[in-house]
């Protein structure tokens, strides 16, 4: 199984918690912080590389959809796997999440099977997992 490195963005630590616990148990190298621009300060300033990123929207100092942005702005994250998670659960507000330039949109809360099938599809789609390759059950 491919060893992945995500890097989860999500204020509520109780979210952030399931998130984490999810991806490190099937393996996953994960990094946690609770706004945009620790994000961005994480990718740009530290240089850290991700496989994946969790961009919960709602962020305080700068959201996530600001902060995707600002990473597909970069050559050095331009390309990075980004899903928008998030509370709204219109329709509206998932083409704003993916006209940021997120990969895909996941409403919360979220049961694990569907973060990841979410995980899944977007990875095999950017070429970090090869087809039929699958995290997790």
């Amino acid at each position: 199984m491919k060893i992945l490195d995500v890097l989860i963005v999500e204020d509520e630590p109780s979210n952030r918690e399931i998130a984490e616990v999810i991806l490190t148990n099937l393996g996953s190298r994960v990094v946690s912080c609770d706004s945009g621009q620790v994000a961005l300060d994480i990718c740009l300033n530290e240089g850290r590389h991700f496989d994946l990123v969790l961009m919960d929207v709602l962020t305080p100092v700068l959201d996530g959809l600001k902060a995707t942005r600002q990473l597909r702005a970069h050559a050095e994250t331009k390309d990075l796997a980004i899903i928008c998670v998030s509370a709204k659960a219109s329709g509206s507000d998932e083409t704003a999440g993916l006209q940021a330039g997120c990969d895909a949109y996941l409403r919360k809360p979220y049961r694990r099977k569907d973060l990841l099938n979410c995980i899944n599809e977007v990875l095999v789609r950017r070429g970090i997992l090869e087809p039929g390759e699958r995290l997790g059950d």
